[in-house]
């Protein structure tokens, strides 16, 4: 069901995709992200049409009736990031065999290669990531404002657009807005702390981002959940992080040395550290500790098809807070192995941007968004995905798609001009 308040705002936001210039195009759906619970949906034919899903609808539409850019030059980034979708669509509806999970999984590929396609032709220039960073800016500032309201009564702003509430643990308001969860909420605006402060540096609009930086912080604060108050935190040691940024490589060894050593030395697996994390209290980083623990010693299960349920791994196991163990679960070892992998493109495409690039504020922004992958990689450990925070997962993927072919271009620059006589280089 979907109340007639959302029923109002998703037709609004509708009317808004079809309208608005192409260079404000993501404003409604950034909007559908911040402040439209994600529960809410019209079932038409067994079909679920939530909000963001009935945007990319009207966006596919709009594009088309326009005559708009349809397709774009897809690079190796986009392709893996195709392959990795379709992947685990297929390895799931083998391992279930029924209508059932066709439908689900065609729901899933609409969303991800629809929000995909949208936002990877829709984003072409640091102008527009820059435009769209401004419009999330302003949206932190008003969600705080509603997020003020829910922490100091302990009543949801949201719910009368759809079944959001606020839960408390050892006394505390775990606020949640309009997400379907608290971490959820923490973990969105943790991860877009780098880029307003990337833009901030640089912008003339420093107020704006600087006070979306607060709002974010204070909200992440507001979810009392260690998760994304402990993200928030490993971003911004990594962000300050951009002066020794030529030793990524080096520290990344260090790091993986470390942990094996540890995991040599400890009684327990070096992943039961996990189990200790405790940032605001009443945490249930064991469960993380145990889920994953259990995912290696029931490998044999998940690694060609997955597994329909991790209920018999294990009390309370059936709840998979984790993406990694997730991919696995739902897609087998090939589709964990993609994501991996395409996580690991978008770093290594980002450290070299950040790297080579000729701009020493575009080095600093693609520093930013290295960061905001980091940032969701330590997330995964503690949480699956799940409501609007996906959309910003696939708009920071067609992001670093556009810095794929950036630093591409900044390369043919580079090899065009070392290849120039001397006399040609002086004159440019």
């Amino acid at each position: 069901m979907i109340s007639q308040a959302t029923v109002v705002i998703t037709v609004f936001l509708g009317i808004l995709t079809f309208v608005v210039p192409r260079k404000y195009f993501l404003l409604p759906f950034i909007l559908a992200a911040c402040f439209v619970p994600a529960d809410q949906r019209v079932i038409i034919f067994g079909l679920d049409f939530t909000p963001l899903r009935m945007l990319v609808l009207v966006g596919f539409f709009r594009t088309i009736l326009w005559e708009e850019q349809l397709t774009f030059k897809w690079n190796r980034f986009d392709k893996l990031v195709l392959a990795w979708a379709i992947c685990g669509a297929f390895i799931y509806v083998i391992q279930w065999a029924n209508m059932r999970a066709l439908i689900y999984k065609c729901g899933v590929l609409f969303d991800v290669i629809g929000l995909y396609w949208l936002f990877r032709i829709n984003i072409s220039s640091w102008v527009d990531v820059k435009l769209a960073t401004k419009v999330f800016a302003v949206c932190s500032l008003v969600l705080a404002v509603f997020v003020g309201l829910e922490w100091a009564t302990g009543t949801n702003p949201f719910a009368i657009l759809g079944m959001v509430g606020t839960k408390v643990r050892e006394g505390r308001y775990r606020c949640q807005a309009s997400f379907p969860h608290s971490i959820m909420l923490g973990l969105f605006w943790a991860t877009m702390v780098p880029l307003f402060i990337g833009f901030a540096r640089q912008d003339k609009h420093k107020l704006l981002l600087w006070s979306a930086v607060a709002a974010s912080i204070f909200i992440v604060a507001a979810t009392a959940s260690s998760t994304p108050v402990l993200t928030l935190l490993i971003v911004l040691i990594i962000l300050c992080g951009y002066g020794w940024r030529k030793y990524t490589a080096s520290v990344g060894w260090g790091i993986l040395v470390s942990l094996v050593v540890l995991h040599i030395v400890m009684k327990a697996p070096v992943w039961h550290l996990i189990s200790r994390i405790n940032v605001v209290g009443g945490s249930t980083g064991w469960h993380r500790f145990y889920l994953i623990d259990q995912a290696i010693n029931h490998f044999g299960e998940w690694i060609f098809l997955g597994c329909r349920s991790t209920a018999h791994w294990g009390r309370g196991l059936s709840d998979i807070t984790n993406q990694y163990i997730l991919e696995g679960i739902r897609g087998g070892f090939v589709t964990l192995a993609l994501f991996l992998v395409m996580i690991y493109m978008a770093l290594r495409t980002l450290l070299r941007l950040s790297l080579q690039h000729q701009e020493h504020k575009q080095q600093f922004l693609a520093w930013c968004f290295l960061v905001i992958i980091l940032g969701h990689c330590v997330s995964f450990f503690g949480v699956s995905y799940f409501g609007q925070i996906m959309m910003w997962w696939y708009m920071t993927l067609a992001a670093v798609s556009f810095l794929y072919d950036d630093k591409k271009r900044g390369r043919r620059i580079v090899i065009h001009e070392t290849t120039l006589p001397r006399r040609q280089k002086n004159k440019i």
